[in-house]
């Protein structure tokens, strides 16, 4: 039998090093369980089974991918290289690999829809990683790749990221962090101290934390800027709120802000610009607590924004225009050769146009669509400028979108054309006034055609953009229908004009309806040239643009719901989710987003909170800005992701308050109703501090250690009350703010809770022997807790105190059921949410509280000796461990105090109350562990010479540590060291 226990533990011994490790080789070889595409560069597993010692290598070009999620262990290995891929439907998890089996110098790892983790060790990759949610460990990482989530990102301290960071909320824990590369936030951007970023920051929100930490690069926070003690950035700052607290927080570079306090020494280096600039007070703006006054060496210095300079000035402007009118033409300060940036500078230049023109101020806006020009002769005119201040660059003339040779020709009759702006493919009028010089006063034109019904020739062309592929459609009187200016309704605008019947009214004005499929400014002239009747001779035309604006953003069909944090989802599973600027028809129009200068269009993604609607309710904002350039109208959506709880429109409009091309239109779109709910619950236990005599402190619930093993590292005894916090979150792990009692979609139900078996995740209320183990509030009189309501939650937190008892305890006489064993525990809750979806705190999802439970008693010993002298009881608190009573080494906690105690049975000449204390006596008597300490035991006051007898004590009244009864006796000599002994016969 011996050999055989020898031969057992051998085995256990050496059976690692007899198991064999394992390599999937994705190089285009086959590998089991897996699928491949026909050029074998592609692998598709449903998931990855692997041994306790097995390694994945993923050659270069190879892609891999997993429909489910893979977690790696530490004798596990992982090796890439090239543009080798892994992506992975689900988490990613790599954080447990052992560093030497972590060789990825190369490549892709993807965590689709889940939560990418690695540096539980101290790892280093080179690869590009993107998921939901990404988190870089507790331990040093190293990374050199793009980082890109979804969602939320944690970089562990210490770490060294060499490449960009973009996600919704950016965490960079403290300390030392090293970052070469730009970080992205849509939220929120916190970077934790000492860290070193070199590389630009744009977010929303920006916390540096202090201290020690420097920021190399140029920092966009559009809401606000924290910059603690001692912090810097070396580069300009454009942003909202700026705060630099004291002390010795900087700037270097410029800092054009809404606001911003400085701190005790808190300097910036250049110029502060507030962007409500006043001219009699620059530093408006500026709360200034840094010690040095205003414009002092050291102190803030305030002006305006350093201006891009004057480049030249572009006129757009008619062909045509009448000798009895002033024509105005749109007078642009560009502040390049191509004038994709307008110059708003200050001053602000003057321009005079030739002919006629007057000194004309062209606003901040940079753009001035009112300057007037004027010729009262028939003829040709040529276009000049004269500004203050003078430009270097050339005047450049424009008509209709494209370049012309600044020349208008000025008639005594014509045409002249206009419409407001509109949205596609919805009718409105373009108005065509038939005008002429007065024969009496050359200023004023008086109009032609009254009542009457004209053949125009109409055509169309593409001013911005300057192309398209539909035509203009203006109804015809005389057909009662819509005539394309061009072959048919589904070609170009073309060079030639079409004939459509017109009638003008009393005022010399026709107003035919015109419709338009497509986006931009659209070229619309008018002539008319009869060769016959009663108009023969006459030669009018006139021309002018019409801007036609996308009616709306139009998002693909989401479905109704979403777990907070994860991008929306579409209602067709699979369906990519799009984008579209669409016409009043719903058809895509293609020539938005071929704009061109500084017409280029701009969309923003944002967010309309239909419930719930409460003070201070949490809506935080979405998207960012959108390319439409050279899309064709259509473009692949962002994730669309809000992290709170709630239900919600994404919106999408024109980011320019001015609307499309200047005209007002933001063609916004909203999508379908989106409920977003919480994506898990965390339930944790709420360690409390505990002072202990002598000035030390302790945990509560207990904190184990060696030998005794507890789930959590955690014990309470039965029908001992601790206290549990839930959390409901998103999917990045932060607090749902609107799960909250205010809430009132939601605030009528509960969430439940439920506890199961540590080991197995599965049978609720352990142990199954003896069963009937029941969740109570603690209280003396214990009520069963089932859940806990939606009111007791705040900000999607929610607290509880709760108790877990055992169906027995210690009791005389022995209750008939048995007692329990120490029994792991994890709290779990779940929670269906109202026309959403059921969500839990199970992993991998979520996260458990676990503790063990104990079934204890407080133990008062026997103890006997003289009466002469007073007796200490060395009270313990023990555990059942399912065989003996055993002392709780762990509990340095539990206490009681004299009023508990009680004396009974009293025997022979002792008196019970005669131990007593004297009243408004407190003598408190806490364990140390388990046992009351040498200096603070439970003592019995010796009774006196010529009292004797027995009397049972006990210390009831403490509901999760019943008593035993210890029987004292008094008279009896304790034996003690023999030093001399003698039998006498």
């Amino acid at each position: 039998m011996r050999l055989l226990h020898i031969f057992a533990a051998l085995t256990l011994l050496l059976g690692p090093s007899l198991a064999h490790a394992a390599t999937l080789n994705f190089n285009g070889g086959t590998v089991s369980n897996c699928s491949q595409s026909q050029d074998g560069l592609q692998y598709t597993c449903a998931s990855l089974a692997l041994g306790s010692t097995d390694v994945i290598v993923i050659g270069s070009a190879y892609a891999v991918t997993v429909n489910s999620s893979l977690a790696m262990s530490y004798n596990q290995g992982l090796t890439m290289s090239g543009n080798a891929t892994l992506t992975v439907k689900g988490n990613l998890d790599i954080k447990d690999i052992n560093p030497p089996n972590l060789k990825v110098t190369g490549g892709n790892l993807t965590a689709e829809g889940g939560t990418f983790l690695m540096g539980s060790q101290e790892q280093t990759i080179t690869a590009n990683i993107s998921a939901t949610t990404i988190k870089m460990g507790s331990n040093n990482v190293k990374v050199t790749g793009k980082i890109s989530a979804k969602g939320p990102v944690e970089i562990a301290s210490g770490s060294v990221i060499n490449g960009p960071i973009s996600g919704t909320i950016v965490n960079i824990l403290p300390a030392s962090t090293r970052i070469q590369g730009d970080i992205t936030a849509s939220v929120s951007l916190t970077i934790g101290s000492g860290s070193q970023v070199t590389g630009n920051l744009k977010s929303p929100t920006i916390d540096l934390k202090a201290s020690g930490l420097l920021v190399t690069g140029d920092v966009e926070a559009s809401n606000s800027l924290s910059i603690a003690s001692g912090n810097g950035i070396k580069g300009n700052v454009d942003a909202g709120e700026v705060t630099l607290d004291s002390s010795n927080a900087y700037i270097t570079g410029n800092a054009k802000v809404d606001h911003i306090t400085l701190g005790w020494q808190g300097r910036v280096q250049q110029t502060i610009t507030c962007k409500a600039y006043t001219p009699s007070n620059p530093c408006s703006c500026v709360t200034n607590n840094s010690g040095w006054a205003f414009n002092e060496p050291m102190g803030p210095k305030c002006g305006p924004s350093t201006p891009s300079g004057l480049h030249h000035f572009q006129i757009e402007h008619p062909l045509t225009a009448l000798t009895c009118q002033v024509p105005t033409v749109t007078v642009t300060a560009c502040a390049d050769a191509s004038c994709s940036a307008v110059y708003k500078g200050s001053p602000s230049p003057s321009v005079t146009v030739s002919p006629g023109g007057v000194p004309t101020q062209i606003d901040t806006s940079g753009i001035n669509p009112n300057v007037t020009v004027r010729q009262t002769t028939v003829g040709i005119a040529t276009l000049g400028l004269v500004s203050t201040p003078a430009t270097t660059g050339a005047l450049v003339c424009k008509s209709g979108g494209s370049t012309s040779n600044c020349q208008i020709s000025f008639l005594s009759s014509g045409f002249q054309v206009s419409g407001a702006p509109r949205y596609a493919e919805e009718a409105g009028a373009l108005e065509i006034s038939a005008l002429q010089t007065s024969s009496g006063n050359r200023d004023v034109c008086v109009p032609m055609f009254a009542g009457q019904s004209k053949d125009l020739n109409l055509s169309c062309a593409y001013s911005n953009p300057n192309a398209g592929t539909l035509p203009a459609r203006i109804f015809d009187s005389a057909k009662n229908n819509y005539v394309a200016l061009a072959a048919s309704d589904q070609s170009s605008c073309s060079g030639t004009s079409t004939k459509v019947r017109v009638t003008f009214g009393a005022n010399g004005v026709a107003k035919p309806n015109m419709l338009y499929a497509d986006a931009g400014a659209l070229l619309l002239t008018a002539s008319y040239k009869p060769d016959s009747g009663s108009d023969s001779g006459l030669s009018m035309t006139g021309s002018n643009t019409v801007i036609v604006a996308p009616q709306q953003f139009l998002l693909t069909k989401l479905a109704p719901t979403q777990r907070a944090g994860l991008a929306a989802a579409p209602l067709v599973a699979g369906t990519p989710i799009t984008l579209s600027a669409v016409n009043a028809l719903g058809a895509v129009t293609k020539n938005f987003g071929n704009e061109s200068g500084v017409a280029v269009q701009k969309v923003v993604l944002g967010r309309n909170l239909l419930a719930p609607v409460y003070t201070g309710v949490s809506n935080p904002e979405v998207g960012g800005d959108l390319d439409f350039v050279k899309k064709g109208g259509v473009i692949v959506a962002p994730p669309l992701v809000w992290p709170e709880v709630g239900k919600i429109n994404f919106t999408a409009a024109l980011q320019d308050k001015n609307g499309y091309l200047g005209s007002g239109l933001t063609s916004p779109g909203t999508s379908d109703a989106v409920l977003f709910y919480p994506h898990h619950f965390v339930t944790e236990l709420v360690v409390k501090k505990v002072d202990l005599p002598g000035g030390t402190k302790t945990e509560f619930p207990f904190p184990c250690s060696a030998p005794f093993v507890c789930a959590g590292d955690r014990a309470v005894y039965s029908r001992q009350p601790f206290d549990l916090t839930i959390r409901a979150q998103t999917s990045g792990g932060v607090d749902t703010k609107n799960f909250d009692a205010r809430n009132d979609v939601i605030n009528k139900t509960q969430v439940t809770l439920v506890p199961y078996d540590a080991a197995t995740e599965k049978n609720s209320y352990p142990p199954t022997a003896p069963s009937g183990s029941t969740l109570t509030d603690g209280a003396k009189a214990p009520a069963a807790v089932t859940g806990v309501p939606v009111t007791s939650f705040s900000n999607g937190v929610a607290t509880r105190s709760i108790a877990y008892s055992f169906p027995a305890a210690y009791a005389v006489p022995k209750e008939t059921k048995a007692l329990a064993s120490p029994t792991g525990l994890l709290l779990r809750v779940t929670y269906a949410y109202p026309a959403a979806g059921s969500v839990s705190s199970a992993p991998a999802d979520g996260k458990e509280a676990q503790l063990t439970v104990l079934t204890g008693r407080l133990m008062v010993p026997h103890d006997y000796g003289s009466e002469r002298y007073p007796v200490r009881l060395a009270v313990q608190t023990q555990y059942w461990d399912g065989k003996t009573w055993v002392t709780s080494l762990l509990d340095s906690i539990s206490a009681f105090d004299n009023t508990l105690v009680v004396f009974a049975n009293c025997k022979k000449t002792l008196v019970c109350k005669d131990f007593l204390l004297p009243n408004n006596t407190i003598v408190t008597y806490t364990v140390d562990k388990g046992i009351l300490p040498p200096n603070r035991r439970l003592i019995l006051a010796a009774p006196g010479v010529g009292k004797s007898g027995s009397v049972d004590v006990s210390v009831p009244g403490i509901a999760y540590l019943p008593s035993t009864v210890g029987t004292v006796v008094f008279g009896v000599f304790k034996s003690g060291p023999v030093i001399y002994l003698r039998e006498m016969y």
